[in-house]
């Protein structure tokens, strides 16, 4: 694993920032202002860090003009903080080297078509079919059902689990022990019992989809469950069947989201969310964190509907209130 070092010129020309300060100055790594050394950069996008800005030893500090402050460190200003710590992020990234070969505990079925400038890790199982492509990376423990496609650059962390069928696009990233493409809650009623519907559907994923640790993915009863291009889903999200998240929708942590949801594109759901079977949700909307969907959202815009922390008593008085309403 090799670190990157840049000089504090190299990153303003890189992300296009202003530079007030030494441009020669070699800079590490990044780091939160409390605990940044004087070789790394740090970033100042919320008031509420004000304290720990004050009291840095960073070695340079990334924040906006508005927020300048009397600093003995160099300073690059952007107007877009957060968005440059992402970007920056990405310049510090580690390499890791990969070395591109099929680990002789992995188990490959002869039919399936492994790209030989791909890693598969031990204890590896691709079955009858399956394609991995140029450049993809799978870690130990990984199940590849039959027929599966992953596409370019993808990267599957350990114990996943990819269902027979699924499409994995290019560059996704899938943490660990996630299983995508399981049964749904799929069940008719027979008198006191329960008949399976046999799901024969599949899970469809775009590009550039990053899929946390722990989600489950359920397969379409018939068609495809679809995540689109540029999604993100936080850990233990579990995704019903038949559902569609639009694109550059993200999604926060422990969110459910019941059978044939549809999601439009660049929507932002917290996390603890609830939303129930058959739901559209159009393009552009916010929803906050533990709100409850119950209903249609046909109009963009931010919703909620958490209950904030207060005493038991006082919030079945309000419950009361919302009932009558």
């Amino acid at each position: 694993m090799s670190k990157k070092v840049y000089k504090l010129s190299e990153i303003a020309e890189l992300l296009d920032l202003s530079l007030d300060g030494d441009g020669e100055k070699r800079i590490v790594s990044i780091n939160n202002l409390k605990n940044a050394k004087s070789s790394e950069l740090s970033f100042y996008y919320s008031k509420k860090f004000k304290k720990d800005l004050e009291n840095t030893k960073a070695g340079a500090i990334i924040l906006s003009k508005e927020d300048d402050f009397d600093f003995s460190g160099s300073k690059l200003y952007t107007d877009q903080v957060h968005l440059v710590y992402a970007k920056c992020s990405q310049l510090f990234e580690s390499e890791v080297s990969i070395p591109y070969l099929k680990d002789e505990f992995s188990k490959i079925h002869e039919s399936a078509k492994v790209n030989s400038n791909s890693y598969i890790g031990p204890y590896s199982v691709i079955e009858k079919g399956a394609q991995i492509e140029e450049g993809v990376f799978i870690n130990s423990g990984v199940h590849i059902g039959a027929g599966t496609i992953v596409k370019k650059n993808s990267k599957i962390h350990s114990n996943v689990s990819l269902y027979p069928d699924s499409l994995i696009g290019e560059n996704c990233i899938i943490h660990s022990g996630t299983v995508i493409g399981s049964d749904g809650l799929g069940f008719a009623k027979n008198g006191k019992k329960w008949e399976k519907i046999v799901h024969s559907g599949k899970v469809i994923i775009g590009d550039n989809v990053e899929i946390g640790a722990g989600c489950t993915i359920d397969k379409a009863s018939s068609g495809a469950t679809e995540i689109c291009n540029g999604v993100k889903l936080d850990n233990q999200i579990h995704l019903a069947h038949n559902c569609h998240i639009g694109e550059n929708t993200i999604i926060g942590a422990n969110t459910s989201i019941a059978g044939s949801v549809r999601i439009g594109n660049n929507c932002m759901i917290g996390g603890l969310c609830g939303i129930v079977d058959n739901i559209q949700i159009t393009d552009e909307v916010t929803i906050y964190p533990m709100t409850f969907v119950t209903n249609n959202v046909k109009n963009e815009g931010a919703y909620s509907g958490g209950p904030i922390l207060m005493e038991h008593k006082d919030w079945l008085k309000k419950s009361v209130t919302l009932r009558k309403k």
